[in-house]
């Protein structure tokens, strides 16, 4: 078995030893293959594809609707059924042959290889994205200190207060990256507990104020009702979020991520907040 690289162009080739000359279609950044060259790449029959590509999508891994295209090829009346790379490497895996073993072999190798290369390319962007911070801290303390000499304009001390501001929350952010940032103390008992109703309303008074359109604040499932219950869960008799400020975070984090709305996921949660 045999792959070649060409780093520039970022193209990996696979070639299975003894394996047949293939000629694949690119077309929408993938590769597609037929269910002939399916069975003549992994040397099985093409019954044993048939099978293995149902009960991939059965199963719900791919979906057959976005993974599949009908083409034209030379000599054939009717279009002919092409499978994507997604579904190459997915039938690969499931392939009991020699042949789906090589290929299994190689896909496992080169994975390792960019999980491994992509830690050491992030490392070094993580260290060079440190070192800006730390130079822009510098330049900003230096800028404060500026800031408070005699003659300097209020317009001039109003930037910089601007700048240290932002770059506060460059440290806040790199304390989070790093987990370095601190649970403040916080109001250990809420004032009120947010309920269902008064969220909703929020929402519409939001709606309202921004002229939104009907998307934004329709709920695609019943996700939202939980993440207000979820922020005053308890474990043990004790709240899993104690603070106010906790409380607000993790309502902020549970409504961005989860995207429980058709539309207006960020400005409903920061809302909220």
């Amino acid at each position: 078995m045999k792959n070649e690289e060409f780093k520039k162009g970022e193209i990996v080739i696979y070639k299975a030893k003894g394996g047949p000359l293939i000629d694949v279609r690119l077309k929408e950044e993938t590769v597609w293959l037929t269910q002939k060259q399916l069975s003549e790449l992994f040397d099985t029959e093409r019954s044993v594809i048939t099978k293995h590509l149902r009960n991939i999508f059965d199963s719900g891994e791919l979906e057959e609707k976005s993974n599949v295209q009908k083409m034209h090829i030379a000599n054939s009346d009717k279009p002919v059924a092409f499978y994507n790379l997604d579904l190459i490497i997915s039938v690969g895996y499931r392939v009991n042959s020699k042949r789906g073993t090589q290929f299994r072999i190689w896909a496992t190798n080169v994975l390792r290889r960019h999980l491994v290369d992509g830690y050491t390319i992030n490392e070094k962007r993580l260290k060079a994205q440190q070192n800006k911070i730390r130079e822009l801290q510098d330049a900003v303390r230096l800028l404060g200190n500026i800031a408070l000499l005699e003659g300097v304009s209020d317009e001039a001390k109003g930037i910089v207060q601007i700048i240290a501001e932002y770059s506060r929350a460059l440290n806040i952010l790199d304390d989070f990256d790093h987990q370095r940032l601190a649970v403040p103390k916080g109001t250990k008992q809420s004032k009120y507990k947010l309920s269902y109703d008064e969220a909703r309303n929020i929402i519409n008074q939001m709606k309202i104020k921004f002229k939104d359109s009907a998307l934004v604040g329709q709920e695609k499932d019943k996700s939202f009702h939980g993440f207000i219950g979820a922020i005053y869960q308890t474990f043990d008799g004790k709240d899993v979020y104690p603070t106010v400020e906790e409380k607000a975070a993790h309502l902020l984090y549970f409504v961005t991520k989860n995207h429980s709305f058709v539309d207006g996921n960020k400005r409903i949660a920061a809302a909220l907040l």
